[in-house]
């Protein structure tokens, strides 16, 4: 049978490749195909929900057809045939189970939905040099000394494409990206982000780091922040294993350090940034991303739900909801969780969250032999679990992207601007003290590389 997939894949391409517009005709092509299998199989319906195509998109797309699509030489009409001719030899749900796998491949050919990977490279009239070494040899950061290996040429290259187009406002970029790193990789990270929404970054405001032009026409404002280790706390490049926090321990630290770093970007916006228009009357957005321990990935959204709403998970009585109420500083000091649960920080339209912004990103988005061990969100299954070569695991960019939206926001964030399908949205109701997590079946939880 995969020789019978094989051939027809091949033999769709070069049907769609003839055709004028061909990217518009192989994008027409697959939301038909998505239209036409949407009451399908168990098989087929949950298929589709790895595609990353939201179903907004191609619900009715066989109404929109035309002839270079839908047409006697056209790929429809092709891939009917063929899946006429295995239903004659087998079965119509095997048939419909080929016809799925069948479009999928052409997907992966056209690098649509979950395969979509950016290959565009922008040019900046000061064009970073991150790799080119500015700063003292002794005061380089562990995490930059580590991808100057040799090995890691292809990794360097991918964090290049993020950077092209980025503008060095004030002289100071590349020295940090050496020295410190995480803060500016998060902002490389999420420039990546902007671009692949279709959004352009107003390099002419100093502040906040991203003022963003989109594409439905609305500005809305980024301060990137992370959350680092402690000065007297392990820093995450330590992996030895021998200072990690038990996971009590663990998550307290992690909301001490997240709440910190949030708080640091709230008191800015009244120090600074509400005196500026083009702020003060759009969306402000901080965009936080843990970097504060050995480990820190591990968290996924277990701390972010503890500072933004108060809520949390008691892992000893099988995972039921908890309110967190506080976090404890220095074994002493009392502080207060859930700040998207009253109006006291309305002057923040939403965080921007991530733990899979790391250079395990980079690495999937490179030619670099490594396992990659990931997990993946689904309603029914629960945890999806995988193990696979670098070279078979696909993610996008934007996967693991949280976007967690204030109730009490004054300005709240437009939500077309980030509806890409593998983005996850959380939003809090303050009288039912509920979260509503609308995560997509097959989004990405955390991703881990080994190798």
């Amino acid at each position: 049978m995969q020789q019978v997939i094989d051939v027809a894949v091949r033999q769709l391409i070069e049907i769609i490749d003839s055709k004028e517009n061909s990217k518009d005709v192989a994008w027409q092509f697959i939301l038909e195909e998505l239209d036409a299998a949407q009451h399908g199989n168990d098989f087929v319906v949950d298929r589709i929900q790895r595609f990353y195509i939201n179903k907004s998109e191609y619900v009715g797309a066989l109404e929109n057809s035309w002839e270079d699509v839908d047409g006697p030489l056209g790929p429809q009409q092709y891939l009917l045939g063929v899946t006429a001719f295995i239903a004659e030899k087998t079965d119509s749900d095997i048939a419909a189970m080929v016809r799925i796998t069948i479009v999928e491949y052409v997907l992966k050919h056209y690098q649509f939905g979950r395969y979509y990977l950016s290959s565009d490279y922008k040019i900046a009239k000061k064009p970073l040099a991150l790799f080119d070494i500015v700063a003292k040899r002794e005061v380089l950061n562990p995490n930059f000394k580590h991808i100057l290996a040799d090995e890691y040429a292809p990794v360097r290259e991918v964090i290049n494409r993020w950077a092209s187009g980025f503008e060095d406002r004030d002289n100071k970029f590349n020295h940090q990206f050496q020295e410190t790193f995480n803060s500016s990789f998060w902002e490389l990270y999420l420039f990546q982000c902007f671009k692949d929404l279709r959004m352009e970054v107003d390099f002419t405001q100093a502040s906040p780091d991203f003022t963003l032009n989109t594409a439905h026409g609305n500005l809305i404002n980024v301060e990137a922040v992370t959350a680092n280790h402690a000065q007297n706390s392990t820093p995450e490049w330590d992996n030895n294993g021998k200072n990690l926090l038990e996971d009590k321990e663990f998550l307290n630290f992690s909301c001490v350090r997240l709440l910190n770093a949030i708080e640091s970007k709230s008191k800015k916006y009244y120090k600074t940034y509400e005196k500026y228009d083009h702020v003060r009357n759009n969306p402000y957005v901080i965009a936080v991303a843990p970097y504060e321990q050995p480990m820190f990935f591990t968290q996924n959204n277990e701390t972010i739900l503890r500072v933004l709403y108060a809520q949390g998970v008691d892992k000893s009585d099988g995972f039921s909801d908890v309110e967190v109420v506080e976090a404890i500083k220095n074994n002493k000091i009392p502080l207060e969780l859930g700040l998207f649960t009253t109006d006291k920080f309305k002057h923040i339209s939403a965080v921007i969250f991530s733990t899979t912004a790391t250079i395990g990103k980079a690495i999937t988005q490179s030619g670099l032999k490594r396992d990659i061990r990931s997990s993946w969100y689904h309603p029914f299954k629960g945890l999806v679990m995988e193990v696979k070569d670098n070279e078979f695991h696909f993610e996008t960019h934007l996967d693991g992207l949280q976007i967690h939206h204030n109730p009490f926001a004054d300005k709240p964030l437009p939500l077309d601007e980030f509806k890409n399908y593998e983005i996850s949205h959380y939003f809090y109701d303050p009288k039912t003290k509920l979260i509503d997590n609308q995560q997509k079946p097959y989004t990405l939880i955390s991703r881990n590389v080994f190798g």
